[in-house]
C-alpha cells in the first residue's frame, strides 16, 4: 500500500508532465492542478502540528534530550470542575498507530480550566522523572481538537518537515538527467536540433534541482549533525555530480559548431547517467555515513523502507503529492525552456 500511494503520485506527475508535449503550452486546467498540488503539499508539510506518543516522551527523557514532547491525547476522565489548588491527575490515551497507550498526566491548576469539556488535544508533556514511565506532567496546551497532526520523530522533531522538499528535489534531479539522456540518444539517431535543445534543457534543470537538494540537505545537516557540510558519502556524491554536469556545460560552451556540440553533448550526457545513478543511489548505501540509508544504518531510508513503522499514512500522502507536484513543476519548467530556446533559434535563422 505504501509504494502504491507513492507510485501514484510519481505516475500522475509523469503522465501530466508529458501532456500534451514538451514543445506545447500547458492548458489552464493543467496549471491549476499544479498550483493546487504544490499548495496542498506545502500546507500539509508545514501547517499541521507534530504530535507524538507517551513512548516518545519516555525516549526523549532517557536520551537526555528536550524532555517536553507534543502528544495528541484523548482526555478519558477529565473532571467537570477544576477548583483544586494543586495539580489534578487526568487519565489520557494517546493516538499511537499501534496499540493506544493509557497514562496518568498531572495537570497544573493553571492549565486544567482550559481542558474542561475538551475531548482531544495536543499537549506539551514530559515524563515525570520522579515516578514510573506511566506518569507524566502536562506543561501547556498546544492546540485543541486538532483535525490533523504529523507524527513526532524523536531524533528529528520539527526538522522532519525538510524531508517533504529535500527528497522530491533529489528525485526530480535524477529524473531530469534521465530525460536528458533519452533526448541525447534521440539526437544521435536523428540529428534533430530539437532533441539537443530538450536534452541540454533537461540537464540544466537537473543541475538546478541537484543544487536545491544540496542546499536543503545542508540545512538538514546543520541542525542534525552540527555543520552544513560533513563530507558524508551522500554529500560527497552530490558534489561530484555537480562537478560532472558543470563539465557538461563547459563542454557545450567550448564548442561553436552546432552539430558537433550537440553530438559531443549527447555522448557525454548518455555516459554520465551511469555514474549519476551510482552516485545518487548506490554509493551512499554501500558506504558508512550519517545520512539515513547509509551502509551502517541498516535500512534503505524511510521512503524506500518496507517497514510499516518507517512512514505512516499521512507522510505517504504528503510524499505522493510532493513527488507528483515537483515532477509536474520540472516538466513545466522544461517546456518553457524548450519553447524559449526554440523561438531564439528560429529568430537567429
Amino acid at each position: 500500500m505504501k509504494y502504491l500511494i507513492q507510485f501514484s503520485g510519481v505516475a500522475l506527475g509523469l503522465y501530466l508532465g508529458l501532456y500534451p508535449a514538451l514543445d506545447k503550452p500547458r492548458p489552464t486546467w493543467w496549471r491549476w492542478i499544479l498550483a493546487s498540488v504544490l499548495t496542498l503539499t506545502v500546507v500539509l508539510a508545514l501547517a499541521p502540528h507534530t504530535a507524538g506518543t507517551f513512548a516518545d516522551a519516555v525516549i526523549m527523557r532517557r536520551a537526555g534530550a528536550n524532555p517536553v514532547v507534543p502528544i495528541k491525547v484523548h482526555l478519558d476522565e477529565m473532571p467537570a470542575t477544576t477548583s483544586q489548588n494543586e495539580p489534578i491527575v487526568v487519565k489520557m490515551t494517546d493516538f499511537s498507530e499501534g496499540e493506544p497507550t493509557q497514562a496518568f498526566v498531572r495537570v497544573p491548576m493553571t492549565l486544567a480550566p482550559q481542558l474542561v469539556g475538551m475531548k482531544t488535544a495536543v499537549l506539551a508533556i514530559e515524563r515525570d522523572s520522579t515516578a514510573t514511565d506511566n506518569v507524566f506532567l502536562a506543561k501547556s496546551l498546544i492546540v485543541a481538537n486538532p483535525l490533523l497532526t504529523l507524527p513526532f520523530i524523536p531524533q528529528l522533531e520539527e526538522r522532519a518537515r525538510n524531508l517533504y522538499f529535500h527528497v522530491p528535489m533529489s528525485w526530480v534531479a535524477m529524473l531530469a538527467y534521465i530525460v536528458a539522456m533519452v533526448y541525447g540518444f534521440r539526437y544521435l539517431k536523428t540529428r534533430d536540433i530539437a532533441y539537443d535543445i530538450k536534452s541540454s534543457s533537461a540537464a540544466a534543470l537537473g543541475t538546478l534541482f541537484t543544487l536545491l537538494a544540496t542546499i536543503t540537505g545542508a540545512i538538514w545537516a546543520k541542525f542534525n549533525w552540527g555543520s552544513f557540510w560533513n563530507w558524508d558519502p551522500r554529500e560527497t556524491s552530490i558534489f561530484i555530480l555537480l562537478l560532472m554536469y558543470g563539465a557538461y556545460f563547459a563542454l557545450r560552451q567550448a564548442v561553436d559548431n552546432e552539430e558537433r556540440r550537440g553530438r559531443l553533448s549527447a555522448v557525454y550526457v548518455i555516459f554520465a547517467v551511469v555514474p549519476a545513478v551510482f552516485l545518487m543511489f548506490i554509493m551512499p548505501r554501500i558506504m558508512d555515513g550519517l545520512h539515513p540509508g547509509a551502509g551502517n544504518d541498516g535500512s534503505v531510508g524511510p521512503v524506500l523502507s518496507t517497514k510499516k513503522e518507517e512512514l505512516n499514512l499521512i507522510k505517504q500522502v504528503i510524499f505522493s503529492l510532493a513527488f507528483g507536484g515537483f515532477t509536474m513543476l520540472f516538466f513545466w519548467m522544461l517546456s518553457l525552456q524548450v519553447r524559449i530556446k526554440t523561438l531564439q533559434l528560429r529568430k537567429q535563422q
